[in-house]
């Protein structure tokens, strides 16, 4: 009786594992919620929840506080710039897709009387273009700030290696774009989510993105603590 006491509070039963785990998903989701506030910082925020989720989460090592902000400092400067030019294409790319859905609007209900009669077929294409550029940014973004977390190269090499990964892995791109919309609807429909959504996006996201980047990543050196090939 008393050792399977022992064994219902013990660190080691599978539950207290469990929850755990789940308490530090829930830090960590909280973590990025509260850093992303100035916005310009969510880049930053998200490839420090990437990093301290596979890390001390998954690989348990490190804690995951630690390893959040520690992340945090070091990807800040790359983050922020990733963050910036990300953030002005889904500007420019929204706007477009709004006004000339405004316009095809107008030449479906005024017809030839539209100033924009006979163009209707030159709109749609635009606003096609428009969002399938806007779906593939966020299929890029599943890749970039992973690979910001680990790998030292610049941004521009960043946003060349999540291209090429998302293009080579295409099947786990999908997969990927559907993780980021199904918790991206669920927070909107429910803003508490907020609490889990974003660790449970990096969990379930690094299943995938880790067996990409393995292939990117440098082969580990004797005596390293190489807890990424061990994934």
């Amino acid at each position: 009786m008393v050792k399977e006491m022992h064994n219902l509070f013990s660190m080691d039963n599978p539950i207290n594992r469990g929850l755990t785990k789940l308490g530090e998903l829930i830090i960590l989701s909280l973590l990025w919620f509260f850093t992303s506030l100035p916005i310009i910082t969510i880049g930053t925020s998200t490839a420090a929840l990437y990093y301290a989720m596979v890390k001390s989460v998954r690989r348990g090592r490190g804690y995951p506080f630690k390893e959040y902000f520690r992340a945090w400092k070091q990807n800040f400067l790359k983050g922020t710039i990733l963050t910036v030019i990300l953030a002005a294409l889904l500007l420019f790319l929204t706007t477009w897709i709004t006004g000339l859905r405004d316009m095809i609007t107008q030449v479906a209900e005024k017809g030839l009387e539209s100033a924009f009669a006979g163009k209707s077929e030159s709109l749609v294409m635009m606003y096609m273009v428009c969002t399938i550029v806007l779906i593939l940014e966020g299929v890029l973004f599943n890749y970039v700030f992973p690979v910001l977390s680990r790998l030292e190269i610049s941004v521009g090499k960043i946003i060349v290696l999540s291209i090429v990964m998302a293009v080579r892995f295409f099947y786990f791109s999908i997969a990927l774009f559907v993780i980021l919309c199904a918790l991206s609807v669920f927070t909107y429909i429910m803003p508490l989510a907020i609490m889990f959504t974003p660790g449970l996006w990096a969990l379930l996201s690094s299943f995938l993105i880790e067996k990409a980047m393995k292939k990117y990543l440098p082969a580990p050196t004797e005596g390293e603590d190489a807890w990424w090939a061990e994934l």
